[in-house]
Order: C-alpha cells, then sequence, then structure tokens
C-alpha cells in the first residue's frame, strides 16, 4: 500500500517534469508519462522500469520482485530527496522505451482530418513537401522523404527518422512553419514554397541553441 501522503510528495518534486501522470490502481498508483507507462508508486516506494542506460546511471540499485509486472523488471529508485536525479531517472527510463517510437509529425492524421476540404489537404500536402525537402537537405532526417516525382514518401516520421541534429531542432522548426502556413489567403501557394522563411527560422532556433 502507498499512502496519499507519499503520492503527494512524489507528485510535488516531480512538478518540473513534463507530462507526468499519477493513477490509482488498487492501493497504489502507476506512473505515467506522456501517456506511456514507465513505473509504480508500490509500497511507499518508486520502481521504474529497468532500462539499460538506468541501470548505467544508477548502477547498485535494487531490482525488485516484489511487484508483478509482467516480463519487465523494476529498479527501485531510492534517493527521491534528489530532485535533479530523480527527474533524470524518470526522463531517461521515458527515452529508453519510448523515446525512438515517438511520432514527430503524422501527415496522415493531419490530412484525415480534413478529408472533407480537399483544398486544404492539398494546401497541407504541398507545405509538407518543401518543409520535409529542407530537413533533409540539412541533414535532419536521416532518409530522404521526397521520391524523384517529388511525391512524400512516407507520411508520419519519429524521433528514429531524425539524425542528432535532428532530435535537437525538428520539432521547434516544423512548429514554426506549420504555425506559418495556417493560413487561409492568396498567398498561401506562396507560403508553402517560402523556404527563405524557412531558413530564417532554422537559422534562429540553432543561434538560440548555441
Amino acid at each position: 500500500m502507498t499512502t496519499k501522503t507519499f503520492k503527494e510528495d512524489f507528485r510535488k518534486r516531480t512538478k518540473g517534469i513534463d507530462n507526468i501522470m499519477i493513477e490509482a490502481m488498487f492501493s497504489d498508483y502507476v506512473l505515467y508519462k506522456n501517456g506511456k507507462r514507465i513505473g509504480v508508486l508500490f509500497d511507499n516506494k518508486l520502481l521504474l522500469i529497468s532500462t539499460e542506460n538506468l541501470k548505467k546511471l544508477l548502477p547498485d540499485a535494487p531490482e525488485e520482485t516484489s511487484f508483478d509486472w509482467g516480463y519487465y523488471k523494476l529498479t527501485h529508485i531510492e534517493d527521491l530527496e534528489n530532485v535533479a536525479l530523480l527527474e533524470q531517472t524518470i526522463n531517461t527510463t521515458y527515452n529508453d522505451l519510448y523515446f525512438e517510437q515517438e511520432l514527430v509529425a503524422d501527415l496522415s492524421a493531419m490530412m484525415e482530418s480534413y478529408a472533407s476540404y480537399p483544398d486544404i489537404t492539398a494546401k497541407i500536402y504541398n507545405h509538407h513537401i518543401t518543409f520535409l525537402r529542407f530537413c533533409y537537405e540539412k541533414k535532419l532526417l536521416k532518409k530522404q522523404p521526397i521520391d524523384q516525382l517529388g511525391r512524400i514518401v512516407r507520411m508520419h516520421y519519429t524521433n528514429s527518422d531524425l539524425t542528432e541534429d535532428g532530435i535537437k531542432t525538428f520539432e521547434q522548426l516544423y512548429e514554426k512553419w506549420l504555425n506559418y502556413n495556417d493560413k487561409n489567403d492568396d498567398k498561401t501557394d506562396t507560403r508553402a514554397v517560402d523556404t527563405k522563411t524557412l531558413e530564417k527560422y532554422y537559422t534562429k532556433i540553432l543561434a538560440e541553441q548555441a
């Protein structure tokens, strides 16, 4: 059994971590990040799913067998007072388990939501051609996303499709490009191929990261 006091203390210590959720399960709690299961609060202990990098981070941390969670092994995180280390263990676990599969762009879902508006889906498709080609030329994507006929090869992309530079810049650049193209006026076609603005966004992101 995990007490409400332990749960609330844990919640306060992890408030700086994005998208953490604690869900009651009988007399204990399941821990999620970005909707993905990463561990459990069990008998007033934090148990995270064991991963290779978590073991490297905490080589002496004990593995628990007191909680049956299928084929997963669970690592007992003992030092909960060290907030920086606590955040690192949670992010490490999440990244090891889910980061590579995490979607960074899903064109099919976006276009499906406008399936009844062919002019909008055409606009979305066209400005994504510009964006994906730019990202490949800047070595943000590992594989060529556009074929020889100028068509998009794949309609969804995950972190595993990004280079190291892409992981650092792709999402920010994508958000700026989508916002820039989120208009419906007589300049729509011009914006869809406006690589100068895209280059400006990219340069600014790099400068902010330097």
